[in-house]
Parts: structure tokens; sequence; C-alpha cells
């Protein structure tokens, strides 16, 4: 497993596709800075302003009293792909007289309509090729997503993810909602990056961050990448490859936020990959242990309703597949790729004889885990469904749960001398 360290935004869903551009000042440090919360939202100004009804303008006049959900996306983020079908959801489950999304993409105009004409996307979407909408919000990475209250005041940096249509009517009815902060990178160049020559050769280490610690990433070329404020979902998550392997959370896992500082010069990536991962385990008190079933096979079928909600994939970035914390993620995959997850979620092998082809995108999260709620949402949102197999299969997957006190992980065990 290779960690991407350098380059891209802790989340914990997709972390391979969230990308983060760097721009390095001779002999400073520089910081991308978000709008702050409560002040004033920034100009609206789109060179276009798709699927919007004819005269409409999106201007902080025009939008006044309504609650604006502005998604900064690119038709090659991954992630900003797999998270449409959770746009569509919200844009969808609220009211239009009270709630405005705006998908914001500084791409050419044809690859944008190219891209809608394939992939259904709620909402209006302004193309800002100019690059002032980016500049003026702060924004260097995809995905970001900035809510407006309707009094054009700023209310929270986030991801699409973590916005839930609760919290968008809580904030239309003047509430205070905590969202999900998005990370801020700070990158040191110049005079900067010769003072990191004296930062360590080798060294990791993880402590408790402050409870209102902002999620920052700080880049110290060149060797090493500090995470701060980061949970530790996010921990684990980056430090295993959970969406390529069968990794399953079992429990909960510790609250608070935590400090991730890490200094590397000329180490393989595999020793680097195994540090981290003994430094997250064993700062959380975690453990993770293989776990081997044989259950009877669950089909994977396709129903009537298949073709009217099975979408293909409008990205072009390599597939993703994975169950992490409940959720299932699909992302430029195949059918297979879909009976792997919920295999992994299921812990229960998964058959596919959809016959279906071609590469789709999905994100889910089922209540409860069973398989009945889960073929409500399959026939919901997939047009698909699990029905019993007649024969056995075995699977392996990996448990990450809170160590027992009273033994240690398998990771740290060491064998007793013997006599």
């Amino acid at each position: 497993m290779k960690l991407t360290f350098g380059c891209v935004h802790i989340r914990s869903a997709l972390r391979d596709g969230a990308i983060s551009f760097v721009a390095v000042l001779l002999g400073t440090v520089s910081i991308w800075a978000h709008p702050e919360k409560g002040t004033p939202a920034p100009p609206l100004a789109f060179t276009q302003l798709l699927q919007a009804p004819l005269g409409a303008r999106a201007d902080w006049a025009s939008l006044k009293g309504k609650v604006v959900v502005l998604d900064f996306w690119a038709t090659w983020c991954s992630p900003c792909v797999a998270s449409i079908p959770h746009l569509n959801h919200l844009v969808e489950s609220l009211d239009p007289a009270k709630f405005q999304f705006i998908s914001i993409d500084n791409e050419d105009p044809k690859a944008i309509q190219a891209f809608l004409a394939k992939k259904k996307m709620a909402g209006w979407v302004g193309i800002d090729t100019s690059g002032g909408v980016l500049a003026w919000y702060g924004v260097k990475s995809w995905p970001t997503t900035i809510i407006v209250d309707g009094g054009g005041k700023i209310v929270a940096v986030t991801e699409i993810d973590s916005v839930s249509a609760v919290d968008l009517q809580a904030v239309a009815e003047g509430k205070s909602v905590t969202f999900k902060p998005t990370m801020e990178t700070i990158a040191a160049g110049g005079a900067a990056a010769t003072d990191a020559a004296t930062h360590p050769l080798f060294a990791v280490s993880l402590s408790k961050a402050a409870p209102d610690a902002k999620l920052t990433r700080v880049n110290h070329p060149p060797t090493g990448t500090d995470l701060l404020g980061v949970d530790a979902d996010s921990l684990v998550a980056e430090a295993f490859d959970v969406f390529a392997d069968r990794y399953v959370l079992v429990g909960t896992l510790p609250d608070g936020l935590y400090d991730l500082r890490m200094n590397f010069a000329d180490v393989p990536n595999s020793v680097i990959t195994s540090v981290v991962q003994e430094a997250v385990l064993s700062g959380l008190h975690l453990q993770v242990q293989p776990k081997t079933v044989t259950k009877s096979a669950y089909i994977l079928r396709a129903t009537d309703a298949s073709k009217k909600l099975l979408s293909p994939s409008a990205s072009t970035r390599k597939g993703k597949r994975g169950y992490w914390h409940g959720t299932f993620i699909l992302m430029n995959g195949t059918m297979d790729d879909l009976a792997y997850v919920l295999t992994t979620g299921l812990e229960n092998p998964v058959v596919n004889e959809t016959g279906i082809d071609g590469r789709f995108d999905a994100r889910f999260k089922v209540a409860g885990g069973d398989v009945e709620s889960l073929n409500i949402v399959l026939k919901n949102t997939l047009g698909l469904e699990l029905v019993e197999g007649n024969h056995e299969m075995s699977i392996t997957v990996h448990e990450v749960s809170r160590q027992d006190e009273s033994k240690p992980s398998p990771a740290t065990q060491t064998e007793a001398p013997k006599p």
C-alpha cells in the first residue's frame, strides 16, 4: 500500500482522488484561507450558468433569503463524481424556494456539458473559467463545499458528504450547526524549506490535539508532512488501505482530535507504511484481526428498475471500491466490484449475477447493516437486489476494533522467551 501523504488532503471515504495543488512562494510560508465563518460571502461571477431557469441570476442580491450550498468540484475528481448521488438526494429533499445548490467548476465548458449529458447532476452548475470565484473562496482542493445562510453569511467550509438535509434545514431555521471542516494546507518553500533540513530523518509521533484544533496539513519538504487536528476515523483510513482490502470497523473509535507528525528521508515506502500503521494502532489502542468466515452466498441480481436507476460512471479516474464505517462505496467500478463491496460490508459472500456490463458510481449507508435494510437501499437507488444462494463460500476480512486492555495488539505482540 502506498501512502499518499504529500499530495492529498484527508478524506476518509475516498482519499486517492482528493487532489490538492500546492503553490510554493519563494522565501515565505503560504496558506490558503477560506472565508471565515460569519463573514459575508465573497461575490459570485460565473462565465456560464447551466441548468438554471431562464433569466436566473447567481448573485447574492438575487439569492437573498435562501440557504446556498456552493459545491466546488471537477469532472476529473473521483470523490466529486462519487458524491453526486448524495448531492442529488439533498437537492430533491429540500424546498427549492428556500435552498439553492450551485456546483462550481473551472474546466472548459464543453467538457462540463459533455459530462452533464452522461451524468445527472441536480441544481445549478456555475462555470468559473477565470478562476475568480475559486480564488475569492480560497479553494485549492476538490471537493470543497461552502454553505451560506439566507443573509449571505458564511456558515461552514466542509465537504458535501458531510452535509445532511436535516443540518441544512436547521441552518434555514437560524439554528447553529457544526459541520465537519475541510482541511487547509500550509506549504513551506524557499527559506522555510532550507530549515526543514534540521528536521529528523526518521521520526513519527502521534499526540492529542486541542479539542478545537483546525484540520490542517503542513508540508515541510523535503522530509515530512504533519496532519493536525484529525479524527481517529480519518487516521485509520489514512494508514490502512481500507478501500482496497477488506477492513471493517467494529465498534467505535476513540473520540477527540490528534496530531500526526512524520519525517522520512530516503526511506522505503514499505517501511513508512508499517511505521505509520504501528503508530496509529498503538496511539489509538486499536487492533487489527483477520477473520475468516464461511457462509452461504447471496446472489446480486438486476430488477426491472436497473436500466432506469443505473447510470454509467462519467469518471475517468481509476476505480475505487470499499466499505468503511457503515458506508458502501463504488467509484467507476463494475458489478463485480459492487459484489466485493457488499461482501465486505455484510461479511458474507456476494456473487454477481446481474449480467450488467459497464462501470458505475454508488455511495450509500445502511442503518443496521442487515440484508433486509440493504436490499431496500439497493432497490431504491440502483435497481438491484440480493437473494439467498445455495452454495457456501469463505471470505476473510480485517476487523479494526478497540484493543482489549488485557491483551497486547497483534501488531505489538512479541513471543515470550523460552526457559
